[in-house]
């Protein structure tokens, strides 16, 4: 009897200690980031970014590196309805990376797209709740 008493008051203090410690304001873990690698390439006059479906988690930070391979020069990448996700991408070496960053704050499906050549590119993007 005499340890189960001594049990519970231990496990009585490691509550109370993880409650306050929680109640002053300790730091909680930073969102995840979920770092992406998508090429633009063109077959027969078709362009794609691949992969061109990414699923994350809402809350995550996205960090989408972009990179244009495709031999008709400038293509774009962005995600509709996400801010920040616009990105122009030329196929010359040295100027054919670019980096999209952006928090997925909602849940839902996104289109991606080329705002240049919007029928030439497309794909998903899937922010899980």
């Amino acid at each position: 009897m005499k340890n189960i008493l001594i049990a519970a008051l231990a496990l009585a203090a490691a509550v109370a200690c993880i409650t306050e410690t929680f109640a002053a304001g300790a730091a909680t873990p930073a969102a995840p980031v979920r770092e992406f690698k998508s090429v633009n390439i063109e077959v027969k006059g078709n362009k794609i970014w691949t992969p061109s479906f990414f699923v994350v988690k809402k809350g995550d930070k996205v960090k989408i590196t972009l990179i244009n391979t495709a031999p008709s020069g400038v293509h774009a990448f962005a995600i509709e309805g996400i801010a920040g996700t616009e990105a122009s991408v030329d196929n010359k070496e040295g100027a054919n990376t670019k980096v999209v960053e952006f928090t997925a704050d909602k849940a839902g499906i996104f289109r991606i797209y080329c705002p240049i050549h919007a029928g030439h590119v497309g794909g998903q993007l899937l922010v899980l709740e």
